[in-house]
């Protein structure tokens, strides 16, 4: 069997019959296809960042990186790509807007964060000489103390203590003078009653 092959000649020899190639790599539109997908980006960088200003912030800068943006090669999921480029913006803001970022700002910043808080030392301390009065007062009698704690804690005038009590002014003074003189043998601490 004879085989004949086609050759063509003249014009026809320089017009390309073949359809046209598509381009090796398309090339998406990155901005239309965050426009068409802003909702679902929106909610997943609000999820993921705990802060809606900033997922649209995020979402913005991805806006304008995409805008020149040119590829060599394929992008497998286009709408997963603009996620990335959201999530790394944020990166890259948070990045540089780190406060401890230079070392004289960070030891500016922690002059400025003191803790005046008691520590575990002082609460010990306190806690202490707490118990040292609670065992001092237990050594009163009961009216002594009941004198004591209304004027030093309730912080009641003599005269309302002297009609609760029944006393004279004198017998409240000299009922709180003994009582902060038995106190007053306490080891000496920082917490010390005085008599006024």
């Amino acid at each position: 069997m004879t085989m004949f092959m086609y050759e063509p000649c003249g014009e026809a020899a320089e017009i390309d019959c073949a359809p046209p190639s598509p381009p090796e790599h398309p090339q998406p539109d990155f901005q239309a296809l965050l426009v068409e997908n802003y909702t679902g980006l929106h909610r997943r960088l609000a999820r993921y960042l705990g802060c809606a200003d900033a997922a649209s912030e995020s979402l913005h800068e991805a806006w304008m990186k995409l805008a020149g943006a040119r590829f060599e090669g394929t992008v497998q999921n286009p709408v997963a790509y603009i996620y990335r480029v959201a999530c790394n913006a944020v990166t890259d803001r948070l990045r540089a807007e780190r406060p401890w970022q230079y070392a004289g700002d960070a030891e500016d910043m922690l002059e400025q964060v003191v803790d005046h808080s008691p520590g575990p030392e002082l609460i010990a301390e306190v806690r202490s000489d707490l118990e040292a009065v609670e065992r001092a007062m237990q050594g009163l009698p009961n009216r002594h103390q009941d004198i004591l704690v209304a004027l030093r804690v309730h912080e009641l005038t003599r005269q309302e203590v002297a009609v609760r009590h029944g006393l004279s002014l004198r017998r409240v003074d000299t009922a709180l003078r003994q009582a902060l003189l038995h106190l007053s043998v306490l080891p000496a601490g920082r917490h010390r009653l005085q008599y006024q």
